[in-house]
């Protein structure tokens, strides 16, 4: 009698880890969202910012096994050094110190781009878009590569560059703009040229006037004249993708950014609202 109750016990103890490990390997299959695994020590990431419109994303598996890892539509960056709200100018010169921009964007899904094929997360190697988020296989112990197209967030501070350290965070936690997210996920999946969305990340986030946003320039030289940074058509094709998503968001343009009073002048930048859900009190 007490061996055949030793005999159940073993096999309900096996039973027990089998669908223990069945389990862990269902989740395996199905996934896990790329900041929960952050979050679990799974996977470490580094967001190296090559410049305002580019970074790479180092995305190293941690675990001993292999990981499915769900890729976000849109993510955000802020500066190491400035992500707890230390810096509290938000309307800073660009050259004028303190903290560089905040960025915001998508990983390039689209086929072909990227690191290339043997990174594994392209069409049938890993990286796969056909259920609205991307997928990517990591063995344990290896390292993937992506590129994420950015706009930065916060006119006014230095752009982003590789020596200043990054830390990749849910754009959801940066801002709760819903142009600002769609905006992000659309740069991501290749719908809008980087140019046209860094023009709405700026109006819409930053409540630059499409005046103001003509006044801009990227080049102010002696010998080859003032380059501006956005032309004429990179602005009205940019009106007209914000009118659309102010459309389909629901939000009246005369919420969607202020313009900024003839007292201040063509040059002058109101305050950002867009990186104020990261620097507000938490009572707020």
């Amino acid at each position: 009698m007490r061996y055949m109750t030793l005999v159940c016990l073993f096999f309900s103890a096996t039973s027990h880890i089998d669908s223990l490990s069945a389990s862990a390997e269902e989740s395996d299959a199905s996934g896990i969202a790329l900041f929960d695994a952050i979050d679990q020590g799974d996977v470490k990431v580094q967001f190296i910012a090559m410049n305002a419109r580019q970074a790479n994303v180092l995305i190293r598996n941690e675990s001993d096994r292999p990981l499915t890892l769900k890729m976000p539509k849109a993510i955000a960056a802020v500066p190491v050094l400035g992500q707890f709200g230390q810096n509290q100018n938000l309307n800073q010169n660009a050259g004028g110190g303190g903290t560089n921009q905040g960025v915001g964007g998508g990983f390039d899904m689209r086929n072909g781009r990227g690191a290339g094929n043997q990174q594994g997360f392209q069409n049938g190697q890993g990286f796969q878009n056909g259920q609205g988020f991307g997928i990517m296989r990591i063995p344990p112990g290896k390292v993937r590569k992506l590129k994420a197209t950015t706009v930065c967030l916060e006119h006014g501070k230095p752009d982003p560059i590789p020596r200043v350290a990054y830390r990749m965070i849910p754009l959801e936690t940066f801002t709760d703009d819903p142009i600002i997210l769609e905006l992000c996920q659309k740069l991501g999946a290749g719908h809008i040229p980087q140019k046209i969305a860094q023009a709405i990340a700026w109006h819409q986030a930053n409540d630059l006037s499409w005046t103001q946003l003509a006044d801009l320039h990227q080049m102010q030289s002696l010998y080859r004249g003032n380059i501006k940074f956005f032309s004429t058509k990179d602005l009205n094709s940019a009106k007209t993708h914000h009118a659309s998503m102010l459309a389909g968001n629901s939000v009246p343009p005369s919420l969607s950014s202020v313009t900024a009073s003839s007292s201040q002048g063509s040059r002058a930048i109101p305050e950002t609202r867009v990186a104020r859900k990261i620097n507000q009190p938490a009572d707020d």
